[in-house]
């Protein structure tokens, strides 16, 4: 009888995925800045939403997560848990993002945003909990 191989789990060095890019709204005709927050796990069952409060002082944004919450759609079906937040009327310069954790861990990045792209300027050195991707 063939042995069964004992089944892997995937590691994720991050819980989070954070999408950066420059979007337009068309209702408000508008330029914003879109933070899309994603998870690494994928549920079967619900597309959970994340709970986060956004704090804004200037240029520095705080993102406090503070869990799931049931997906505001009645329609079921698996993905990640999605968070999107829309910083309206920014301007170029730098931006220091935090990002805390339920536990206070901390991560903090800074980002330069200019008129043609977004580029990561400095990133935490340890327990990064959160990976961003800049998209054009």
């Amino acid at each position: 009888m063939p042995r069964k191989s004992p089944r892997i789990e995937p590691e994720f060095k991050y819980d989070y995925i954070l999408y950066i890019s420059k979007e337009f709204d068309d209702v408000r005709r508008q330029k914003f800045l879109k933070f899309l927050f994603e998870t690494t796990q994928h549920f079967l069952a619900f597309n959970y939403d994340i709970d986060v409060d956004v704090k804004i002082d200037g240029r520095k944004l705080t993102f406090k997560i503070l869990g799931f919450k049931p997906p505001s759609s009645p329609l079921s079906h698996s993905g990640p848990a999605r968070f999107e937040y829309r910083l309206y009327d920014y301007s170029s310069g730098l931006y220091t993002l935090t990002f805390i954790k339920k536990e206070n861990i901390k991560n903090t990045y800074t980002i330069s945003v200019t008129d043609d792209k977004i580029t990561i300027k400095s990133t935490p050195r340890k327990n990064r909990f959160i990976k961003i991707n800049i998209s054009a």
